[in-house]
This record gives C-alpha cells, sequence and structure tokens, in this order.
C-alpha cells in the first residue's frame, strides 16, 4: 500500500468521520487515522460504539476501490494477527464484522465506501477494547463486553498493538482474495455450532452453488455454521438444507 500517513488524534468525533473530511481534503489511500477518544463513535447498523478515553485502538484506514466485505475481513485478520505477534492468543472472528473471545465481543469494524469526485475508496473503522478492566465494561449488546486485557491477563501499549497491526495489514494486502477467506475462515468463530441469523438476507438455496439472486427476510434464520464461500457470505446447513447468508446479524448459542 505504499507508506501510511498517519492522523493521530486525542479526541474525534469518529475515525470514520475524519477519514472523510481529510479526504475530501486531498488525502488518498493509505491515510491511517487513529483516536484516543471518540464522541460519536459509530458501528455496523449505525450502533453507537462507546468507549472510556486512552482504553482502545481506536482506528480507520483508507484502502483503494476494493471490496467492503473483504478488507472487512482483512483488518479483522490483521487484527487477530497483531496480538498472537505480541504474544497473545488472539480474538476469533466472529462473521461478519467483530472480534471475540467465545461469547465475549473485543472489538468491532465498520467499512464504509466513500468517493471524492471519480476516486473510490474503502474506509475501515476498527475499535478494540484493549484496556478495560472487568468492573468498566458496561457495554450493552447482545455479546457480553470484554477486553484484550481481560481476556490475555496483561497489558496491553496501544502504540504497540497499532504497529504491529499496520504491519499485519501490509502483509495482508498483497494476498490473493482467495487467501484471504481461507485465513478468515480458519478463524472464524462458532464454526460447527448452531447458530442464529436475524435481519438476514440469503441467496436462494435452490440455486446453491451458484448465486442468482437473493431473497431477503427480516425474520431470523437457524442452522449450524459450516463457514464462508469464496466472497465471504456465510454458508450454513438448515433444515431446509445448504444456504449462503449475505448479511445479518449472527447470535451465537448461549455457553
Amino acid at each position: 500500500m505504499g507508506a501510511w500517513d498517519i492522523r493521530e488524534y486525542e479526541v474525534l468525533d469518529s475515525t470514520n468521520l475524519e477519514a472523510r473530511r481529510l479526504l475530501l481534503a486531498g488525502a488518498g489511500e493509505g491515510l491511517v487515522v487513529t483516536a484516543g477518544h471518540q464522541t460519536a463513535g459509530r458501528g455496523r447498523l449505525d450502533r453507537c460504539w462507546l468507549d472510556q478515553p486512552g482504553k482502545s485502538l481506536l482506528v480507520s484506514i483508507v484502502f483503494g476501490d476494493r471490496g467492503l466485505f473483504l478488507v472487512s475481513a482483512l483488518v479483522g485478520l490483521a487484527a487477530r494477527g497483531a496480538i498472537r505477534a505480541l504474544g497473545g492468543e488472539g480474538p476469533l472472528l466472529k462473521w461478519p464484522n467483530d472480534l471475540v473471545y467465545g461469547r465475549r465481543k473485543v472489538g468491532g469494524i465498520l467499512s464504509e465506501d466513500f468517493s471524492v469526485g471519480a476516486r473510490r475508496f474503502v474506509i475501515v473503522g476498527l475499535g478494540i477494547n484493549l484496556g478495560y478492566l472487568p468492573g468498566e465494561l458496561r457495554i450493552s449488546g447482545k455479546l457480553a463486553p470484554t477486553s484484550v486485557l481481560v481476556e490475555e491477563g496483561r497489558i496491553w501499549k496501544k502504540e504497540d498493538v497499532l504497529s504491529v497491526f499496520l504491519r499485519e495489514v501490509e502483509a495482508r494486502s498483497v494476498l490473493m482474495a482467495q487467501d484471504l477467506w481461507a485465513e478468515y475462515e480458519k478463524c472464524l468463530a462458532y464454526v460447527g455450532e448452531t447458530v442464529e441469523v436475524e435481519d438476514y438476507a440469503l441467496f436462494n438455496r435452490n440455486d446453491f452453488p451458484n448465486r442468482t439472486g437473493k431473497k431477503q427476510s427480516g425474520g431470523v434464520i437457524k442452522g449450524v455454521l459450516l463457514g464462508v464461500d469464496g466472497e465471504g457470505n456465510m454458508v450454513i446447513r438448515t433444515e431446509s438444507g445448504l444456504h449462503r447468508v449475505a448479511s445479518g446479524d449472527l447470535i451465537p448459542p448461549p455457553d
């Protein structure tokens, strides 16, 4: 990707929003925006992302015109790789955009298309709870919140994690899509377990394995998670057969 253009802030409304502003001002691919605290952090489906100052890694990276989910997977794998490179076990990846230890969420990813004139970019925001103690994790959600400190049992310096994370991003940016999806599948949480997916969109099961159209539903689909296909769609087996799930909110089974 070339040299990183790193912009560091103590406080921002959102690293993704600041990346948009900087792109409009002339920045380009390789832009990295990081903050010690966000006042209007966002997650998937316009959910709020809350943090306490200095306790999270909050960073957005600007890529060229690549698939949204592909670069989300790349960033998630790089985050896991950074924790492992620094001596930790590392989280697994919960489809489509979370990082988890078991049924506990430690981070999330938000990817957005953004165009400036004829130039098209993908902005990928990553938030990881690094330094929270158990009593500080009062974040509501369908998964219990956790932190890398709690799960790995030691202090993590944000600067160290960011540096290694960017190195891990660089290493994966040159990989072919099929290689990224192969690594992603190996690091996917809940494979072989029965999961539910709320507000799902799936491809017609009668067309499996070909993809000819989407069938949209706002309900719940339940089945065994088998993995992902070559485009990052989740593959599950239900009582009615195999399905490719293009989007949705995955709910793992309870412990």
